[in-house]
């Protein structure tokens, strides 16, 4: 297990940030952006991050943004990593870094908006259990000094991998005893020993995910919803009507927690549940039209419209099919959704067109 130490730079680098940025120019102007980039270039960790984030987020645009990305987060994180891949620890490292650092390592050329990114060849010569396993230590680390809820929600999405994949399972088992087992992360205490089986994986998945859920953090909220999706499914398949009216209500209230921040996805997925009453999970899907309710759909998708992201051009999609009547007399408000469709997501703008 990898040694990490911190002292308290990221105290005065944080404290210099409040002072020179954030109170003079708060967090999203242009200024405010500059600024933070010059302070990353004069070694703030914290403002490394920051800048990082600009760069990860497509904030500021860069031919190889992810791969810069990583580099500046290596950079917050005080580590380094030599040219036969063995990563080293500095003691000035800025915490929330480690999460990003964790996140690359999880989800690159796997997964979320860098599943098809370009190469960083510092993780592309990592083996897939090398990734997760470093990931988890960077995890259970930052939690030790920070309570950082995208970092419980992503090691309940490591535990949820071990325990539905053998290999995995096998390959992370030890760094889950080492670094989960015995320790308190927010309240979470997993027992020594209690990550012996892969369905013990699975259950302490869901003990992140709430906590990460009840924090706010949006992504928890839609794993758990995911979980509940094919609970339901499994459910409908066997006719356990009770059961499953409990599991129907446990999916919404997830969505709801994250639709109701306004979150997309789950905004335009808790739509389409109102009004077709279909539930997708992992491995299949299910109709349950006695759950459909019209006002809410139109409620939903809505909200999904708010804060702007690829997933929103769905919820665009699915206001012009469902409620067509309101563009009827309005061709200015079809013609501004159909702009925002074509710009968001092309692909959902080839279908609008046939609608």
């Amino acid at each position: 297990m990898v040694n990490f130490r911190y002292d308290d730079q990221y105290l005065r680098d944080m404290d210099e940030y409040t002072e020179k940025v954030y109170k003079k120019y708060g967090t999203a102007s242009h200024t405010a952006e500059r600024e933070i980039m010059i302070m990353a270039q004069n070694g703030n960790r914290v403002a490394m991050k920051m800048y990082a984030d600009m760069l990860f987020y497509k904030r500021i645009l860069r031919r190889n943004a992810y791969r810069e990305a990583f580099g500046l987060y290596l950079e917050a994180a005080d580590v380094r990593v030599n040219t036969d891949g063995k990563w080293s620890f500095g003691s000035s490292a800025y915490p929330l870094s480690y999460w990003m650092i964790a996140f690359c390592l999880v989800n690159y050329r796997r997964s979320s908006f860098i599943k098809d990114c370009e190469e960083i060849p510092v993780i592309e010569v990592m083996k897939t259990g090398e990734r997760m396993s470093l990931s988890v230590e960077l995890l259970c680390c930052a939690l030790e000094y920070v309570m950082i809820p995208g970092a419980l929600n992503l090691i309940g999405r490591i535990l949820y991998e071990a325990g539905n994949d053998k290999e995995m399972f096998d390959l992370l088992k030890h760094t889950f005893s080492e670094c989960i087992e015995g320790k308190d992360y927010a309240g979470i205490y997993v027992k020594e020993g209690a990550l012996d089986s892969m369905n013990a994986c699975c259950d302490a998945s869901e003990l992140f995910y709430k906590e990460a859920a009840k924090e706010g953090y949006v992504y928890a909220s839609n794993n758990l919803a995911l979980k509940e999706a094919d609970r339901i499914i499994a459910l409908y398949e066997t006719g356990e009507k009770d059961t499953l009216k409990e599991a129907v209500d446990s999916y919404v209230r997830y969505l709801k927690l994250s639709a109701d921040r306004f979150e997309p996805y789950a905004a335009n997925r808790l739509g389409l549940f109102y009004m077709t009453g279909e539930v997708i999970g992992r491995n299949g899907r299910t109709v349950l039209k006695e759950f459909t309710d019209r006002a809410a759909a139109r409620e939903y998708f809505g909200k999904a419209t708010v804060y702007l992201t690829p997933d929103s051009a769905w919820a665009f999609y699915n206001l012009i099919k469902y409620y067509h009547t309101e563009y009827d007399n309005n061709i200015e408000l079809l013609n501004e959704h159909m702009d925002y469709i074509k710009e968001l997501n092309p692909e959902v703008y080839n279908i609008a067109m046939e609608l």
